[in-house]
Parts: structure tokens; C-alpha cells; sequence
């Protein structure tokens, strides 16, 4: 399941869950190459675009998403891209080379052209038989939009609409551009019971915290000493009289190994934060070079196939060992 495979999903379920998103809805983005994007679901999951719509998709496979036509988008059918725009076509010639414009009819002698070819100093004048036109309705009369290709000279009603490709330079008809829905997300209610099966692991977890005397948040943002947002997958604090004391505990899953990567981000967060002690959940295990930057950056890091594991191993850590210093400021 996609929970399984990334345990930070947790933070969307959890919000789904008690009514902080009550519906995702994508934004068109121009910068991305699919053309839209669900920002705030990319910051939560802390995820590029790409991935949070494979993730949406996978959570409306599994049921735990109801998904909602939201728009129809087209894309570049050599290279995929979203950043595609009309370039419309003489019919006759394929010239891009086409004016737009109101036409005009000489009722007298049935001549047809752009507005522009009547005009003149003196006012609207014929171009074919010289003669003035003064009145619309008696002289002339006005017949909607008329195109005219600048280089066969040819007058059409309608352009060929094809698309070119801003990325690759592609240029192909209308309707073979690959067209893509694109939804817009809510959770399943039916699911809801399965989906607290899911998350109930976590809240194990929390309950230690809960149990040290510590004020348990989930799934929650924190702004930092820096100001930057972080999103955190439990925030634990303990108060008294004269000390304050954080506790951050990240979940990372990987289909093998979690990578280092995922410590540098959880310490960033924790410097910035000002935690006093951090933990690193890693499912179903952290790799060599993970253990290494958790022990450097005095980073607790558990090991769990399963998040029911990380219990055991979060109820044995040394709660009194001293939080080991770290000259190293990120933020330089």
C-alpha cells in the first residue's frame, strides 16, 4: 500500500482525518511539466509534484481517496510537455502567416475583406470598385471574423488549429494531443475506520510521549527560529516551572534502505526548531551511511519493519543520555 511504502502520508491521513483538508484541489502550474500541481499536498508530503500525484493516484486505487473531475489538459505528444500553445494554420497553405479581423461586404458589388482594407483617409472605401461607403445596412454590411493568409492571399472563416511544443518544437493537429483529466480529492468516508487501523501504530508511539509528561501533536507544522514552516510528524513538549524541552520523531519509509538524506533533513528541522532531542523512525531499516549521520548529528535512529516495532525500541532509549552538540549550523 502507499502508506506502507511512505510512512509520511500519515500527515495527509491524519488532516483528512480530523477535517484540517477537507478537499485537495489542484493548481494549474507552468513551471511543472505535468501543468498543474497540488502545492500544499507538496509541502505536506514534502514530496516533488510528480510524486504527490502518483501518491494521489495510488491512495484513489487503494480507496482511501474519492477523486472528482476537476479539468482536461493537453500535452506535447512527442515529449510529454504541458507548455504547448495554438498556432493556427492557413487551410490552404499551412502558412502561419494569418490576419484576424471584422469583414466587411460591399453590398453593391459583393466584394468581401477585412475592415482594415476599406479604410482610408476619406473613410471606408471599396477596394475593388472605389466607391464610398457611408451607411452600414445600405452601403455595407458587417459578416462576423474573417482570417486572410499574408502569403497565398487566400480568405477563410477558420484557421487549422495545430499546437506547437514550447519544449521540443514539436507542431501536430489538435487531436493528436495526448489529453489528461485531472482530479480533484477528497477523503472516502467508508474508509475511514480502515484508515485509523492504519494510523493507530503512530498514535502508540504518541502515547509513550504522552506517558513521559510531554504534550503530543501529530502530523502538525512548526515555524522555526528562521521562520521557515517545517512539517512534522510528531512534536512532543515537555513544560515546567524553568526548562522546556522538544522532542521531534520523523517517520521515513523506503522500499530498502532510508537514505542519509532523510537524517540531514530531520536535523535541519531540529536545529531550526531547537529540539532537544531527535528521533528518526526508519522503515524497514536505515542504511550504513543513515546510522552514521544519525549518531553524528546525535540523532536517536529506530529501525522497525513495522511502526508497531518502533514501540519497543522508543520505550528503551536512554531518555536521560545528554543531547550530543553539533557545531555545525545549517543555516549558514
Amino acid at each position: 500500500m502507499a502508506v506502507a511504502k511512505n510512512p509520511k502520508i500519515f500527515r495527509l491521513l491524519e488532516r483528512l482525518l480530523d477535517g484540517r483538508i477537507t478537499k485537495i484541489v489542484p493548481e494549474y502550474d507552468l513551471e511543472s511539466e505535468e501543468g498543474y500541481s497540488y502545492p500544499e499536498i507538496d509541502a505536506l508530503l514534502e514530496t516533488p509534484s510528480k510524486e504527490t500525484i502518483k501518491i494521489l493516484n495510488e491512495l484513489y486505487k487503494e480507496g482511501i481517496l474519492k477523486r472528482k473531475f476537476y479539468d482536461k489538459i493537453f500535452l506535447c505528444k512527442e515529449c510529454g510537455s504541458s507548455k504547448i500553445k495554438i498556432s493556427p494554420q492557413c487551410p490552404m497553405c499551412k502558412s502561419l502567416n494569418i490576419s484576424k479581423g471584422q469583414a466587411i461586404e460591399h453590398l453593391e458589388c459583393g466584394y468581401v475583406d477585412l475592415e482594415e482594407k476599406f479604410r482610408t483617409e476619406r473613410g471606408l472605401v471599396c477596394p475593388k470598385c472605389g466607391k464610398e461607403l457611408k451607411q452600414i445596412g445600405v452601403d455595407y454590411s458587417r459578416v462576423g471574423t474573417l482570417y486572410k493568409c499574408e502569403d497565398c492571399k487566400e480568405d477563410f472563416s477558420e484557421p487549422v488549429n495545430t499546437l506547437r511544443c514550447m519544449k521540443c518544437g514539436a507542431l501536430f493537429p489538435q487531436e493528436e494531443a495526448i489529453e489528461k483529466n485531472i482530479y480533484s480529492y477528497t477523503l472516502n468516508e467508508a474508509m475511514r475506520n480502515k484508515i485509523l487501523l492504519q494510523v493507530k501504530p503512530k498514535r502508540l508511539i504518541e502515547n509513550i510521549l504522552k506517558g513521559e509528561g510531554y504534550e503530543v501533536q501529530s502530523s502538525v507544522s512548526v515555524v522555526g527560529q528562521s521562520g521557515v514552516k517545517h512539517e512534522l510528524d510528531i512534536y512532543a513538549v515537555k513544560k515546567s516551572d524553568s526548562s522546556e524541552r522538544k522532542v521531534i520523531v520523523g517517520l521515513s519509509g523506503a522500499k530498502g534502505e532510508v537514505p542519509p538524506e532523510e537524517v540531514l533533513k530531520l536535523f535541519a528541522k531540529a536545529t531550526d526548531i531547537g529540539a532537544n532531542e531527535t528521533i528518526l523512525v526508519a522503515i524497514p531499516k536505515a542504511s550504513k551511511e543513515t546510522k552514521f549521520f544519525a549518531d553524528h548529528y546525535g540523532i536517536k535512529c529506530i529501525e522497525a519493519s513495522e511502526l508497531e516495532q518502533a514501540q519497543t525500541e522508543l520505550e528503551k532509549r536512554d531518555k536521560t543520555e545528554p543531547i550530543k552538540k553539533v557545531t555545525r549550523n545549517v543555516y549558514r
